[in-house]
């Protein structure tokens, strides 16, 4: 069975490392997929990596190049063309920095569980001073104490299941809960795709660690 998938990430300002970025991640999810779908999505970059962007857009038939009108920030800039993606699997960056590949490998393997919708990749695990780790405990809960409880804004690496999305952007309106493993029940909104299936879907969020 084929499996496809799609990797959107944001790029602002990387002139000299763009090239060396897509060439590499194409290389390699071509490793994994027979069918690879890339969208660069410029933040409004002020060298020349637009223009690069675009002549590597004429070498490969795999990369799909959207230039944002002004600068919108990675998570917005990579979830305004989230329609655009064609791949079965969809793999979400929000953030400039590079792609840790690892984090695609440890998500990739997850496609097999049919129930899950949204896969996640977390921060990997650092030795930490405990002195600080200490002192930003205390920070932290002072800061807690004094401001107000914000939206959880979630950056890195994601990947999801088009199928499954294509439902959740049904229920928008809802006031049903979904079921998201490892975390408090929260009502959730998907994107907005095009679909004439208005079956409900359940959210899984497989959490990924890995010490180092």
């Amino acid at each position: 069975m084929r499996e496809s998938l799609s990797v959107i990430f944001p790029v602002r300002d990387i002139q000299s490392e763009v090239q060396n970025r897509v060439q590499d991640l194409l290389e390699r999810l071509c490793e994994i997929s027979s069918d690879v779908q890339l969208i660069a999505v410029d933040d409004q970059s002020e060298d020349a990596t637009p223009e690069i962007l675009e002549d590597l857009r004429r070498q490969f038939p795999q990369l799909n190049v959207i230039r944002n009108n002004q600068s919108a920030g990675p998570a917005q800039s990579v979830e305004s063309v989230l329609c655009l993606a064609r791949g079965e699997f969809i793999f979400l960056h929000q953030s400039y920095d590079p792609i840790d590949f690892e984090e695609v490998l440890q998500l990739w393997k997850l496609r097999k569980d049919e129930q899950l919708v949204i896969a996640r990749a977390a921060t990997r695990v650092r030795r930490i001073d405990q002195q600080l780790l200490q002192r930003l405990n205390d920070w932290g809960r002072k800061l807690e104490e004094h401001w107000p409880a914000p939206r959880t804004v979630v950056n890195g690496l994601q990947m999801m299941r088009k199928e499954g999305i294509k439902s959740l952007a049904k229920i928008k309106d809802s006031e049903e809960d979904l079921e998201v493993t490892h975390q408090s029940h929260r009502r959730i909104t998907g994107p907005k795709f095009s679909s004439n299936s208005g079956v409900s879907a359940r959210m899984q969020n497989e959490t990924l660690s890995e010490k180092r």
